[in-house]
């Protein structure tokens, strides 16, 4: 609900192969994000903690105000994490 678009259709992520991320710099509003793949809800992945560590299934990731963030999602670790930064 925190992107462009809200939950109707996907924000697309760009390989990032210094760092092995997926990244991507955009405009949120208030609301939630969820990472899935495929433009599919059969694999998602949210953050139950909220700790930075995601969890397949887990809960959307809370964005709690408007603003130009950059996020990445790294995927190259033994546990999946991601990185939200209000720029």
């Amino acid at each position: 609900s925190a992107t462009p678009t809200g939950w109707d259709s996907d924000t697309d992520l760009t390989y990032d192969a210094g760092t092995g991320h997926l990244t991507i710099t955009t405009d949120l509003i208030a609301g939630e994000i969820k990472f899935r793949a495929n433009d599919a809800w059969d694999i998602n992945l949210g953050d139950d903690g909220p700790n930075g560590k995601l969890e397949y299934n887990g809960a959307n990731i809370a964005i709690a105000e408007a603003g130009n963030y950059t996020i990445e999602l790294i995927l190259n670790e033994a546990k999946y994490a991601y990185k939200v930064t209000k720029n």
